[in-house]
């Protein structure tokens, strides 16, 4: 066999590779799923509900990110720039949780009243 054969017949095996790599991280997203869907049923304080529904959803997600998005191919740069945004985001998100708790919230902004006031003004009855 020539050289360029062999360097096919390894590139279809490497393929192989990552295909069952791809089944089998369905196969855990699918038990990790599953685990969640129990862990909401189970007669636990809601604290340990939440923190490990919180904990496989970022299991969940860095897999997501790692397998799906190829970051785990690439360079360690590329894992960083989006761990960085990533950071970010959160931070962001959990800074307006703090910013607007829901008791500072005006809850008459949100009534039927409210609502079909404002969506009936944009209706021009002939």
């Amino acid at each position: 066999m020539n050289a360029h054969a062999l360097s096919l017949e390894s590139l279809i095996k490497e393929e192989a590779k990552r295909y069952h790599a791809f089944i089998n991280l369905a196969f855990i997203l699918a038990i990790l799923t599953s685990t969640e869907i129990v862990i909401i049923f189970l007669p636990f304080a809601s604290w340990l509900i939440v923190t490990s529904l919180v904990v496989l959803s970022l299991v969940k997600f860095f897999c997501v990110i790692l397998w799906f998005m190829h970051l785990i191919y690439d360079r360690i740069l590329l894992f960083l720039l989006f761990m960085s945004g990533l950071l970010i985001a959160v931070g962001t998100v959990i800074a307006l949780m703090f910013l607007f708790s829901p008791n500072d919230l005006d809850r008459s902004l949100f009534s039927f009243n409210t609502l079909s006031m404002f969506f009936n003004s944009f209706c021009f009855v002939a």
